[in-house]
């Protein structure tokens, strides 16, 4: 059973209230904390973990019943939260490590800035995805359960994390991709545009086609199982290119309702027949010229 988000919030803050009080309120453990360092530094990063947490519940709560979204529902705005809280807890834990060992944090940062250049240097690839995954948890190019085409790769976005993002492509593998590299190539989002309207791209031997309208009904026909979820007057196939050999084309149909297992069904089943009517077309060609010789 899913904990609802205002009970942890709930949690958090009591938790937050009681250990300031125990830390503040209790001569023993005031006493202990001012005379060992790692545990005045464990306490004050244990106060500022459970700061930026609260204060990371209290955004997405407001931002999820202002927007009406249910407990497991987010979105590129909670994501983008999310990322940006790890990095301020991030930051904090290396602070606090360092203060474990007498290091003033203005020092800290000091010494960090002299290498930066260096790090930036080093790190170049991770601080480009690091960057790009901020960017993109507040864009709205793309959210969270889009259609999209992401570096040449077609699926759903499942996740936008800090420095990869995860689709999810039709045959139901995770792609996991470098938002580095999403965002140096060309995106096309699909939801943008009417989602039901659905596509595939394949090539043919251009003597394996009769006629594309004798192609085109041979599909239409695949996917007789469909017919009540689809649109009937929606077929089309498209030359998308015409070459000496071959042809580049685009079947398209659209659903009456939205519904990305169907896709994957009706996409499967498409596939398959087209992948027939080629071995079926060889087949014949083959025997014809057996028989000829």
């Amino acid at each position: 059973m899913k904990v609802p988000r205002i009970v942890w919030l709930l949690i958090e803050l009591v938790a937050l209230i009681l250990l300031l009080l125990l830390l503040n309120s209790v001569p023993i453990i005031h006493d202990l904390t001012s005379r060992h360092n790692i545990l005045r530094v464990s306490f004050s990063f244990l106060i500022y973990v459970l700061t930026i947490d609260l204060i990371r519940r209290i955004v997405g709560y407001s931002y999820g019943k202002k927007n009406r979204l249910g407990a497991s529902s987010k979105d590129n705005f909670l994501f983008g939260i999310n990322n940006i809280a790890k990095v301020l807890i991030g930051i904090g834990g290396i602070v606090a490590m360092f203060g474990m060992f007498g290091i003033d944090p203005m020092t800290l940062i000091t010494s960090l800035s002299i290498v930066a250049a260096a790090i930036s240097i080093i790190m170049k690839e991770y601080i480009n995805d690091f960057l790009v995954g901020i960017y993109f948890s507040f864009s709205k190019n793309f959210e969270i359960n889009d259609y999209v085409q992401l570096a040449g790769q077609k699926g759903k976005i499942t996740e936008i994390q800090l420095l990869k993002i995860k689709l999810l492509n039709d045959d139901d593998d995770l792609l996991i991709m470098p938002n580095s590299k999403v965002y140096g190539n060309d995106i096309i989002n699909y939801t943008k545009r009417d989602i039901r309207l659905m596509s595939i791209d394949f090539q043919i031997d251009i003597n394996l086609v009769d006629d594309i309208q004798s192609l085109e009904d041979e599909l239409i026909m695949a996917l007789r199982d469909f017919e009540e979820f689809l649109e009937a007057d929606a077929y089309n196939i498209k030359i998308v290119e015409m070459r000496k050999d071959s042809l580049d084309l685009k079947f398209q149909y659209k659903l009456k309702r939205l519904d990305y297992d169907l896709q994957r069904q009706i996409r499967r089943k498409t596939v398959r027949h087209v992948f027939n009517h080629i071995t079926s077309k060889q087949t014949k060609i083959k025997a014809s010229s057996n028989a000829a010789n």
